[in-house]
């Protein structure tokens, strides 16, 4: 990998320039080791109709055996890993970005019908389907005269 070197003689502002370089921040931002783990959080959606629930969780790299979703008490708890390769050491990596490790989420519902709760994975993303319980249906009350 090649990487120019900036001529910083031309910059009229060259403080301002430690702001745009990000190993700047490293030491600032929390790099999602937590407790000694690595932790990771995959991005998630939840739509809403008028007779289900719909959440979407995107774990790329991620196996079918190594995702678990749970409804307990109303609350859906989706926890996986996403195992690191192997790390090659005669390799010189100059970019690091992608994360690995454990996540959970945890999504409180109050209407869900528990027999009625699907989940597919597939590419990456998982989809669960919570049907929720049938509203009672307003009736009206004949009164009787005595």
């Amino acid at each position: 990998m090649l990487l120019a070197k900036r001529d910083h003689s031309k910059d009229q502002f060259p403080h301002f320039d430690l702001f745009h370089n990000p190993a700047f921040f490293e030491d600032f931002l929390p790099t999602g080791n937590i407790a000694g783990e690595d932790r990771w959080l995959p991005a998630m959606d939840v739509s809403e109709t008028e007779t289900e629930y719909k959440v979407h969780l995107e774990a790329p790299g991620v196996e079918k055996d190594d995702i678990k979703a749970e409804l307990n008490e109303g609350v859906l708890t989706i926890t996986g890993e996403k195992k690191s390769e192997t790390k090659d050491e005669s390799k010189n990596h100059h970019i690091v970005e992608r994360s690995y490790g454990r996540f959970a989420r945890k999504l409180r519902f109050n209407d869900i019908d528990s027999e009625k709760i699907s989940a597919t994975f597939k590419n990456g993303v998982l989809e669960v389907t919570l049907s929720k319980i049938e509203a009672a249906k307003p009736k009206l009350i004949d009164i009787e005269q005595n």
